[in-house]
């Protein structure tokens, strides 16, 4: 069998975690690629494990993903169905697995396999029970709140929409996630809900935190995503931001003119992340050497980051 390669691809996580912290992008593209190898070196494995660490938040937003899909299967199959049942029967099932793989540390032997929590691996919430039941506490209760605003406010919208009129996602779970290519460059782009009506493409995202600057931009792409993947004009495109813990929706339809903007913000992305690449060869996607990409050195900031302890030592010098 062939080796991989590790071919440059850009997305929104992508620019945030360079914007932040180069060295977190080196180690959560360059520093781990292999590290599933048993030939790895100790490095590469640790890059590898730390990168598939989860933490609280993703693991809430995932769970409420699950409820959501859950209720819209419900609505289409005649059965109306409320928050208590779309968390007993997708989101709880979800985090009480993500939770006990992690306290078990089942990661240990297979990271891509099962979830390992940055809570319990950086900050002890194995072994401070008060602490831990306060945490889960409150993401039952954002999650209950999420699936009950989306129920309040979300649904009874889409009640019209049939499966067929859907537009099938890919996720990371199904392989390699959703993406298109720009200028032979791929972007990953992956929707939470997609479909045709009407004439229109309809895309929603749901969010069960707060709103990100990002967040504009994150449409745009989606935008690009419908006009190159599926042919379909800035005109015809509507997506809404769903604020699933507030009940409320940031709506946007495109233009031309904002897939343009989209485009410049994208290669000027790029460009930047060139500049860390031997020769700023985008084909060889080479890095520079570790040290060349710089540590944004804020103990806060880095403290949150899956890589801390990879970084630690020169932190610590």
């Amino acid at each position: 069998m062939s080796e991989l390669k590790n071919t440059f691809s850009w997305s929104i996580s992508a620019r945030e975690d360079f914007n932040e912290c180069r060295r977190r992008r080196y180690w959560a593209k360059y520093g781990m690629w292999n590290g599933w190898n048993e030939r790895a070196s100790e490095i590469q494995r640790a890059a590898y494990r730390l990168g598939k660490m989860e933490n609280r938040f993703t693991i809430l937003g995932n769970a409420v993903e699950l409820g959501v899909n859950w209720l819209i299967r419900e609505m289409q199959a005649g059965r109306a169905r409320g928050a208590e049942e779309a968390y007993e029967a997708a989101a709880k099932p979800f985090l009480n697995r993500c939770w006990s793989e992690s306290l078990q540390g089942l990661w240990a032997k297979s990271p891509k396999k099962f979830c390992c929590l940055h809570e319990h691996y950086y900050g002890g919430l194995d072994k401070d029970r008060e602490k831990s039941k306060v945490m889960t506490d409150e993401m039952i209760a954002r999650a209950k709140l999420c699936l009950a605003n989306f129920i309040a406010q979300v649904l009874p919208g889409l009640s019209p929409v049939k499966k067929e009129q859907e537009i099938a996602v890919s996720t990371v779970a199904a392989g390699d996630p959703e993406s298109f290519m720009l200028e032979e460059i791929k972007i990953y782009a992956i929707p939470d809900y997609a479909y045709l009506r009407d004439g229109k493409l309809h895309i929603h995202d749901w969010k069960s935190g707060g709103a990100r600057e990002s967040h504009g931009d994150q449409m745009a792409v989606y935008g690009l995503w419908a006009a190159v993947k599926h042919k379909i004009a800035p005109e015809a495109v509507n997506i809404h931001l769903e604020y699933l813990s507030r009940g409320a929706t940031e709506s946007r339809s495109l233009t031309g003119a904002s897939l343009e903007e989209a485009q410049a913000m994208i290669r000027a992305s790029v460009g930047e992340m060139a500049e860390y690449l031997l020769e700023g060869d985008l084909r060889r996607n080479e890095p520079l050497p570790k040290e060349d990409w710089e540590m944004c050195a804020e103990l806060d900031t880095c403290r949150k980051c899956n890589f801390y302890e990879l970084c630690k030592p020169e932190l610590e010098c």
